[in-house]
């Protein structure tokens, strides 16, 4: 396992994380040993970060990693686990000072621990103002319920605003973004957060590396499978409509993914490994969550650091042409040309 700075911070992270959003929400997913055994296989593997949130299965996801925390007996002080509050929509207070503390107390009972060290602002919320929850955060911090803090989804003018309060008010910065990452989703990793890693020095905790599995290799004639999470999904409709939507062209999206899944044969991996690896390469990514269905597919997640290291810049150009999803290089009008692309 290949071992990353989460940002500026002295925090050191596993390439690759074990996602939650999946146990809680119904089916095999809801089973304590189905869960257990991802866990337990991850750790085995030298994965020390654990993703979580309280609104995965509506709080049912960190209550299943609490008793497998403690069935498996590992050491605290080798987990990096994190939590997530929610934004106003849910019938909460958003991420108000008050339920940004109540949320706190509530994890933390679910998860039977007495801190978790990483808090993040689960989306920007509009409905409270931003100095406030930030505030909240640090003061958790304070008190040893967290170490770290950081954002999910916000834009680059969000994150802007969060470090100038920061800077304004003698506040601790936020460390980390977490964002979708993948081959078809690049502009907000590559152009809009791109000087934010630059001058904040901030790192990211990628999730959807495989697009909702559309990178999978699954999809490449152009159906649905039946047993796929597009077709069996709690999140089915939200999946079918990423999929819908993704190529303009649907003859163009088989080409590509057809195209993907070639070069994977060629370089002798799957095309979900080759996917993920291909999001691993970013210097800008300090880790990757994984989510499975199955725990046989822990190990093809896993085998993505081995794949990235055989990712060549001539690999790396063969999908650049393969895909043709680089997003354009913002303008730079200080030189009056393209600003250089990060990849």
């Amino acid at each position: 396992m290949e071992y990353r700075s989460l940002g500026n911070s002295g925090l050191k992270v596993s390439a690759l994380s074990v996602g939650t959003m999946t146990s809680g929400w119904g089916g095999a997913q809801d089973h304590e040993g189905w869960a257990f055994e991802v866990l337990s296989k991850s750790l085995a593997a030298g994965v020390n970060m654990i993703d979580t949130a309280e609104f995965y299965g509506l709080g049912k996801a960190e209550s299943i990693l609490g008793k497998n925390l403690k069935q498996g007996g590992w050491d605290r002080d080798d987990l990096i686990l994190t939590s997530k509050f929610l934004p106003s929509g849910f019938g909460i207070q958003g991420i108000s000072r008050k339920h940004i503390r109540q949320s706190m107390k509530a994890t933390l009972q679910r998860l039977q621990q007495d801190y978790s060290d990483v808090l993040f602002l689960h989306r920007f919320d509009p409905e409270v103002p931003l100095l406030e929850s930030i505030r909240a955060v640090n003061d958790l911090i304070d008190e040893d319920y967290g170490f770290y803090w950081g954002t999910s989804m916000f834009t680059a003018q969000q994150l802007v605003q969060c470090h100038q309060l920061c800077e304004q008010y003698g506040l601790i910065h936020p460390i980390v973004e977490q964002c979708e990452y993948n081959l078809l989703n690049r502009q907000r990793m590559e152009v809009d957060y791109a000087p934010l890693f630059d001058h904040y020095g901030m790192g990211t905790t990628i999730w959807g590396a495989l697009a909702s599995g559309i990178l999978t290799g699954k999809y490449n004639d152009g159906t649905i499978p039946a047993d796929s999470r597009i077709a069996n999904s709690d999140f089915s409709l939200y999946y079918k409509q990423v999929f819908d939507t993704t190529f303009a062209d649907k003859e163009q999206r088989t080409a590509s993914l057809q195209g993907l899944g070639e070069l994977a044969r060629d370089i002798g991996c799957t095309q979900a490994e080759l996917a993920m690896a291909w999001v691993l390469k970013s210097k800008d990514v300090s880790t990757v969550i994984f989510g499975v269905s199955r725990p046989s597919q822990v190990y093809s997640n896993l085998r993505t650091v081995e794949v990235a290291s055989r990712l060549t810049p001539e690999v790396l150009a063969k999908i650049e042409d393969i895909m043709k999803t680089r997003p354009a290089a913002p303008f730079d009008w200080r030189t009056m040309a393209p600003a250089p692309n990060r990849r």
